[in-house]
């Protein structure tokens, strides 16, 4: 009897380690806004941020298949918890609009989850609206696909923060970003659990292409 209550129990630890501990802790840093910066990255207008961004590289590649420069974001260590390119602007343009930013992304590997992100901020950095795409990941290895996200931006905005992330390890290739304004006919995306800044606010989004260098 007490050997089945101990293996009970630690199937009960195995399964909070393995699951569930990981999914509350990025719920958890995504609500802290306590993003750690790195070094600035080698893409212009953008950064690497996240619970671990020393275990996630960003840069930029040739494309063929999408004739041109994008934007990359991979893991280089085992044992991160999330990294994500991103870069936050002022809201001034969209102010109380419903905005859609879509975006394409391809990804290999990817043994966990990821995701494009977009949150909107107002003051102290609270929380207006927000979607990561966790409740409709990007797993594995993808084709390049087109993914959007609604939101409405309220009056009182006073940042937008925006991204791809990763969430574990593998690779994502990102381009053609793009924000627009749409009719409040157009459903706004489902929450999902989580996302902010560090630093390097800028006043319009920037290099959404990839295509300019420094």
């Amino acid at each position: 009897m007490l050997g089945g209550v101990y293996r009970a129990k630690k199937r009960t630890e195995i399964m909070l380690n393995k699951y569930l501990i990981p999914k509350l802790f990025l719920l958890f840093t995504f609500m802290l806004l306590g993003f750690k910066v790195a070094e600035p990255g080698k893409v212009k207008g953008w950064y690497i941020s996240g619970a671990s961004p020393a275990n996630y590289e960003i840069g930029i590649e040739n494309s063929a298949e999408r004739g041109g420069k994008v934007a990359y974001l991979k893991s280089i260590k085992s044992g991160g918890n999330f990294g994500t390119i991103m870069q936050t602007f002022f809201p001034e343009a969209f102010l109380d609009k419903r905005v859609r930013l879509t975006g394409f992304i391809k990804s290999e590997n990817i043994n966990d989850w990821a995701g494009m992100w977009f949150r909107v901020d107002g003051e102290d950095k609270k929380m207006l609206s927000f979607n990561n795409m966790q409740n409709r990941p990007i797993e594995g290895t993808t084709n390049w696909t087109k993914y959007e996200i609604v939101l409405d931006v309220p009056q009182k905005s006073k940042a937008i923060a925006y991204g791809v992330l990763i969430c574990g390890e593998g690779k994502v290739w990102i381009d053609d970003l793009e924000f627009e304004v749409v009719d409040k006919s157009v459903r706004v995306s489902e929450m999902g659990p989580v996302k902010k800044n560090g630093s390097g606010q800028q006043n319009k989004p920037v290099n959404n292409h990839f295509e300019e260098t420094e």
